[in-house]
């Protein structure tokens, strides 16, 4: 959510209203902050939320833990355009004054067996994010929250007949977040845990191999202190089918989402819930030691997100074994 509160305690910004904040009370704020963000905050969190780094980008290469030594680095660039936002209620709402978020961001993503039954991830994304409406554009370049997470498969104590999964993670905020009100944030601000069961498996003949993985999770978000502000601990999940025939491979992924309320100075924020059910068609084709890939990320429902179809374009450089 993109709200700023400058060291001097001048103006506060919470989606298009401003108000001078300098000579109130702690309490007076906290009143004005929450009919502020009731009145405005779909159409705040739409376009003013950082892009949250989503574990579904290559996600984790194979269903089982990686092998040691081996492992795989991706390069993706992802883009969405969109001119209107699911609102608290879940209604698709176009942008007041003609508004658009426009977000082009490059994720680099690795993994890497450790040893056996243990593999790390580790993901970094670079945002290029602005929102224009008819009274200008504001825009910003850069790094955004990088994330990392250690995963613990079965095979850690000896057991290879069951493909399950155990991942714990952290997102960290990759760049300050601003007080001046005219800068788009490239991050939340804080910290998120995250911990999450996976699960798969795979199905060979007829010279094609099909899998079915999924997961799901929970993540605990901090509280962002600059702000005071709290974003809401979200519970995620991810299934997909895919399947792989020479060097081509079809995948269909579905990704859900459900926040509950922020906080704002201790109060609750029932209309700041993000909501997320997305499809995620993907195919990919060999070439050379690598993959590439494209998916169409499909927003079909959802709340205080932009509904805006994206796209993503990757190649995964892949060695040892998977």
């Amino acid at each position: 959510m993109w709200r700023s509160t400058p060291a001097d305690g001048g103006s506060r910004r919470c989606g298009i209203l401003e108000i001078s904040t300098r000579h109130l009370p702690r309490t007076a704020l906290a009143v004005i902050a929450v009919n502020l963000f009731i009145a405005q905050s779909a159409y705040g969190q739409a376009f003013c939320s950082a892009p949250h780094s989503s574990p579904v980008l290559a996600g984790g290469g194979s269903i089982t833990t990686l092998a040691p030594g081996s492992g795989w680095i991706q390069a993706s660039v992802v883009g969405q355009s969109s001119g209107a936002f699911f609102d608290p209620n879940g209604d698709r709402r176009p942008y007041l004054a003609d508004g658009r978020v426009r977000t082009r961001s490059v994720y680099f993503t690795g993994s890497i067996g450790v040893f056996r039954g243990v593999d790390v991830w580790l993901q970094l994304p670079v945002h290029n994010l602005s929102f224009a409406d008819q009274t200008g554009e504001r825009e910003r370049v850069g790094v955004g929250d990088p994330r990392f997470s250690v995963r613990i498969g079965p095979e850690l104590v000896g057991v290879n007949a069951t493909a399950f999964a155990l991942r714990a993670g952290v997102k960290l905020p990759g760049t300050e977040f601003p007080v001046d009100r005219r800068i788009i944030p490239l991050s939340e601000g804080q910290r998120d845990w995250e911990v999450s069961l996976e699960a798969g498996r795979g199905f060979g003949g007829f010279g094609t191999y099909t899998y079915v993985v999924g997961w799901v999770g929970y993540r605990w978000r901090e509280r962002n202190d600059v702000i005071e502000y709290k974003p809401g601990d979200e519970v995620f999940g991810h299934l997909a089918l895919g399947t792989r025939w020479r060097s081509l491979q079809v995948e269909l992924a579905t990704e859900l989402m459900a926040g509950r309320a922020a906080e704002e100075f201790g109060l609750k924020l029932s209309t700041a819930q993000r909501r997320l059910v997305q499809l995620q068609p993907t195919i990919g084709y060999s070439v050379g030691p690598g993959t590439f890939e494209f998916t169409s990320l499909i927003p079909v429902a959802g709340k205080n997100l932009p509904t805006g179809i994206g796209t993503s374009i990757g190649y995964r450089l892949i060695w040892g074994t998977l």
